[in-house]
């Protein structure tokens, strides 16, 4: 697929790096030189200098012959006019990075889709789904969302309360019944295995599992995490993001406390909501962290605009009893120190951002969704094609002949999920959850897809693959 991809920061860079490898032929315009120059040394492909909003860079960009363009400056008003100028020379797919909620909210009556926008990807949304997705899983070490999500991949480390020790994974999946679930990995003692049914879950283990949201109750009283364990949240930051995510919580937890720095920013919110508690101090500070009662917090998010301030507080929070806490962090670089000094959850807006487009990117090809954790494991979707191996076929039957270990951990059809057995029948158009090592992802799609070829690649990158 051809693609234009204006504006190279930090999400148009992992963009590149992402679509690149996935053998997509790839343009980037970006107004900044030195950034070009950084761009043009490390990647072989077609880096044009300027502006988005001009025709004529569009065009050495060659917009007249994409598929796609995806459009994520720091600009909306340029995001958007990139979007209408590809729709006038026929590109299909027109993705816009916006922030501003007068061209995103339904209630003022603008539709960006008239002024050429095919999707909108609005990054303070984006986030606050990540947040939530470890709100809504207490305790879990890593979470991801599929299917506008409708199926869930959840990850707990097996402590002496949770009654799945000692049991196989068979045995889980009759405990779980009528909902349906399939451990998809196993970290022990540092190395991922891709389990069998006759796997046995032990203390100290780290157990992935995948399964549609109604299942999601199950697995949380499976793993001793029962949701309404979650009471009460404290919010700390004066931006978009804390605004969106009091919002949706406010429904959802009993005690929801937003803290506000600045004094104005407070009252406005406070007019906004009915059932969020809001006061006005810094979580930096003692005095405000026991005025907010943080001993008695499940989450603290820090969602402010400055990383360190957000790192700090989470810190402060943590260290006044907080059972879980959640930062914001623009500085992608430093999210596993940040963790390893005592942040539970790490999360990069543009990196979140970027996986987000890459979901819209891959729909109908395959899709590197998540690696899970620091294994060398990955889950992917991709579609079935008609005429592929693993059609027609029970699954015992095609995956006996596969040489690479790998699991088929899910079908999506009809939007419907379908948690598969050895006698399930993939069919053509099915959309596939696949858990296999990275080594094995080439292979994979192979399987899916029969006329796979390296037909658009354009070079290749002189450096180590960066996972999102």
């Amino acid at each position: 697929m051809r693609i234009v991809i204006v504006g190279a920061g930090v999400v148009g860079y992992s963009l590149v790096e992402q679509l690149g490898y996935e053998l997509h032929d790839i343009s980037l315009v970006e107004q900044d030189s030195s950034i070009c120059t950084a761009i043009s040394e490390k990647m072989d492909l077609l880096v044009v200098q300027g502006s988005g909003s001009s025709l004529e860079v569009l065009k050495q960009a060659g917009i007249d012959s994409a598929e796609m363009v995806i459009a994520v400056t720091p600009n909306d008003e340029v995001n958007i006019l990139v979007c209408g100028l590809a729709e006038q020379y026929g590109v299909k797919k027109r993705i816009a990075r916006i922030r501003n909620q007068e061209y995103s909210d339904p209630d003022t009556g603008i539709d960006v889709s008239r002024l050429g926008v095919t999707q909108v990807i609005q990054p303070e949304r984006v986030v606050v789904d990540a947040i939530l997705q470890f709100i809504e899983s207490p305790g879990a070490l890593d979470a991801a969302n599929f299917q506008d999500s409708n199926i869930l991949l959840r990850g707990y480390k097996i402590l002496p309360d949770i009654p799945m020790i000692g049991k196989s994974l068979q045995e889980i999946s009759a405990i779980t019944a009528p909902h349906p679930l399939l451990v998809v990995t196993i970290i022990r003692q540092g190395k991922a295995v891709i389990p069998t049914g006759n796997q046995v879950i032990a203390l100290g283990d780290q157990v992935f599992a995948l399964f549609p949201r109604e299942s999601l109750d199950a697995f949380l009283s499976l793993v001793n995490r029962p949701r309404k364990r979650v009471k009460r949240v404290v919010i700390s930051g004066n931006s978009l993001t804390s605004v969106y995510l009091a919002s949706a919580l406010e429904e959802l937890i009993d005690s929801v406390v937003y803290v506000a720095s600045d004094y104005t920013e407070g009252r406005r919110v406070a007019e906004m909501f009915h059932n969020v508690e809001v006061l006005h101090g810094d979580c930096m500070e003692v005095d405000t962290l026991q005025e907010v009662h943080m001993a008695k917090a499940d989450f603290f998010v820090s969602t402010g605009k400055a990383t360190e301030n957000n790192i700090m507080s989470a810190l402060f929070a943590k260290a006044e009893g907080a059972k879980e806490v959640i930062s914001i962090s623009n500085e992608s670089r430093y999210n596993k120190l940040f963790q390893s000094i005592g942040i539970d959850h790490v999360i990069s807006p543009r990196l979140t951002m970027a996986r987000e487009i890459m979901e819209v990117v891959r729909r109908g090809q395959i899709g590197s969704a998540i690696r899970i954790q620091d294994a060398d494991i990955e889950v992917i979707r991709i579609i079935a094609g008609e005429k592929s191996k693993v059609v027609g076929q029970p699954l015992q039957t095609v995956w006996n002949k596969v040489r690479v270990e790998s699991l088929v951990g899910g079908i999506i059809r009809n939007d419907t999920m379908i948690i598969p057995d050895g006698t399930t029948i993939i069919e053509p158009g099915d959309d596939v959850i696949v858990i296999t090592h990275t080594k094995n992802k080439n292979a994979i799609q192979k399987l899916f897809v029969p006329k796979y070829h390296n037909a658009y690649c354009v070079g290749h990158y002189h450096q180590k693959r960066i996972f999102v």
